[in-house]
């Protein structure tokens, strides 16, 4: 009787930890699903704490059959385990998984890497910090990101481990350095970092730069768009009014990158929706461009689309790869697989007509967000949004960062409820200090920006 017990317990500790592998898998995938809002994403949340709760309840046989799958089992199973392994004060058990980590398998790092970020025990910091000053090349991407995400005060830590040219980790740490503002970092960054060879390292260097307040970072990227394509974003979150001509004029006279388009979307200028309108021309521009223009006008102009499944040409049949080549439908009409969704309209006449009847609104030289005067406020409506996706919401965090100074830690993998609870935190700020900035002006680091 007491073995049929114990295997009862085992399979049910077991199914637990699948379903919360499962959850957690699905989840990564629910951040982009244009049919899913950020607030959706709760409900899985609740599924998955409830899985997480009964295995840190089943105590050491559920922690037993934890150790072995965080070893054996997928990347979801190594995720549930680790959070279950903190909540139990078992450090141990942690310490076995970043050892066994392989560096080049992306899902496992993803996975333990979320699982520290989400449940890491404050009396574990100094293990932590250690780990990073011993400088385990393979851990410090793990940590330096911890450390960006709760924002622990590693600082000199992280500092240390950049400069020891880990190439591996280097976007991470520096990414760690601008989520904690370290002011002393900004003469290494802007002088060593800003011009790396790696885009992602200088993409990485500029927003971090930006959030520390720094202005110059501002110019090189003007003087780098040209010849890069990393520089817009950083430019559309903290440049001046003068910012959207210069990227008017790049898209007139290079090549249009989508970022390009966002970053004009962001600036809110409407001498920009012109070049957006045609962008809704260009298949590769026509996301961004719809994007941008919604970031001005708030014109709401949605479309349902057809997105075909997509088809795997090595599970096909040689007659159905030859219809393929010749451009035939391999289904029946109105039985082709895939899926509906709604999104930001991408047909230029829609958007076109809607500016023509409404241009009128809008006063040149004025900053726009959501058709309104850019304001702390937009921002807010930005993040709060069900149909804001998640990079314009990421953006508005960042720009409230930026622009106003102002930095209630927030990320868009956070729980909903954390979510939640920092927008309280904006709303709450906003009611108290939002009438200290003019609407429609450009703000950097808390201070109206005089340059033309």
């Amino acid at each position: 009787m007491t073995q049929t017990m114990s295997n009862f317990a085992t399979e049910l500790y077991q199914e637990h930890l699948e379903e919360a592998s499962f959850l957690y898998e699905q989840r990564l995938t629910l951040f982009d699903d244009p049919e899913i809002t950020w607030l959706d994403i709760a409900d899985f949340e609740e599924r998955f704490e409830a899985h997480i709760d009964a295995l840190v309840d089943g105590k050491e046989p559920a922690l037993n059959i934890c150790k072995t799958q965080a070893m054996e089992g997928d990347f979801g199973e190594l995720h549930a385990a680790v959070r279950v392994f903190c909540r139990q004060n078992r450090l141990d058990f942690v310490h076995e998984c970043l050892e066994a980590l392989d560096p080049k398998d992306t899902e496992r790092v993803q996975a333990i890497s979320d699982a520290l970020n989400h449940e890491l025990p404050a009396e574990w910091k100094d293990e932590f910090i250690r780990i990073l000053s011993e400088g385990n090349q393979k851990l410090i991407p793990v940590v330096a990101k911890l450390a960006g995400y709760r924002r622990l005060p590693f600082e000199r830590e992280l500092l240390a481990a950049l400069q020891q040219n880990n190439s591996q980790a280097e976007s991470n740490i520096i990414l760690a350095i601008g989520r904690l503002r370290e002011q002393y970092a900004r003469t290494l960054l802007f002088n060593k970092y800003l011009q790396h060879e790696d885009e992602s390292v200088c993409s990485a260097t500029a927003l971090a730069l930006l959030r520390i307040g720094d202005p110059q970072t501002l110019d090189h990227c003007l003087h780098s768009i040209h010849s890069e394509n990393w520089p817009f974003l950083p430019l559309g979150l903290g440049g001046g009014r003068s910012t959207a001509a210069v990227l008017i004029e790049s898209a007139a006279n290079d090549k249009v990158y989508p970022d390009c388009l966002i970053a004009l979307g962001l600036l809110g200028d409407i001498s920009a929706v012109e070049i957006l309108l045609s962008g809704l021309g260009n298949t590769d521009l026509a996301e961004s461009a719809a994007m941008g223009l919604n970031l001005i006008t708030g014109a709401g102009i949605y479309e349902e689309v057809f997105i075909p499944e997509e088809i795997d040409e090595e599970e096909l049949f040689e007659e159905e790869l030859e219809k393929l080549k010749l451009g035939e439908s391999l289904y029946p009409p109105g039985e082709e697989p895939g899926t509906t969704i709604t999104r930001l309209s991408q047909r230029p006449e829609g958007w076109q007509k809607w500016w023509a009847e409404n241009k009128s609104n809008f006063i040149p030289g004025i900053r726009y967000r959501n058709g309104k005067p850019y304001s702390p406020a937009c921002l807010l409506e930005n993040l709060e949004s069900e149909k804001s996706p998640r990079l314009v919401r990421q953006m508005a965090y960042e720009e409230f960062v930026i622009r106003y100074g102002i930095d209630f830690p927030f990320e868009t993998d956070m729980l909903v409820s954390q979510q939640k609870q920092a927008l309280k935190k904006y709303a709450e700020w906003i009611k108290t200090n939002g009438r200290c900035f003019l609407e429609g002006e450009w703000y950097f680091a808390g201070k109206l920006m005089t340059s033309p």
